[in-house]
């Protein structure tokens, strides 16, 4: 909903932050439509982690944001990891961990660099080297 009146409204860059997490617990559709109507989603690491020093358990997997990936298309994600909360790594090694994490999901190193590299760059207006 928010994502169509903020098409309607002329809004030209829009992101859906956490959508597979249990605050907002968006279904494949919703994501599917939402970047129909021209969002982003971002799609985190942390929520796949479970951390027993602060009894957090994971909400789901990386082969659950691998499957989202397939379905909603690598060109409507941004790949980030909320790191650099006390307790886990710091943000790059998190991120090359979920990279690493989503290679062996077999996702390509092409849908990859779209997802780290392009999508953002394309988001914030920057030319796409």
């Amino acid at each position: 909903m928010l994502v169509r009146e903020g098409r309607r409204l002329g809004v030209e860059h829009m992101v859906v932050t956490h959508p597979m997490s249990s605050s907002v617990r968006m279904t494949v559709a919703q994501m599917q439509e939402a970047a129909k109507a021209g969002a982003f989603l971002e799609l985190v690491y942390v929520p796949t982690l479970t951390k027993e020093s602060i009894n957090r358990k994971a909400q789901f997997s990386v082969s659950d944001v691998a499957n989202t990936i397939r379905k909603v298309g690598p060109e409507f994600v941004i790949l980030s990891t909320d790191m650099g909360q006390v307790g886990f790594p710091p943000p790059p090694e998190g991120m090359a961990a979920y990279i690493a994490e989503l290679r062996a999901q077999g996702l390509t190193q092409r849908e990859l660099d779209r997802m780290t590299k392009e999508n953002p760059a394309r988001l914030l207006g920057l030319p796409v080297l």
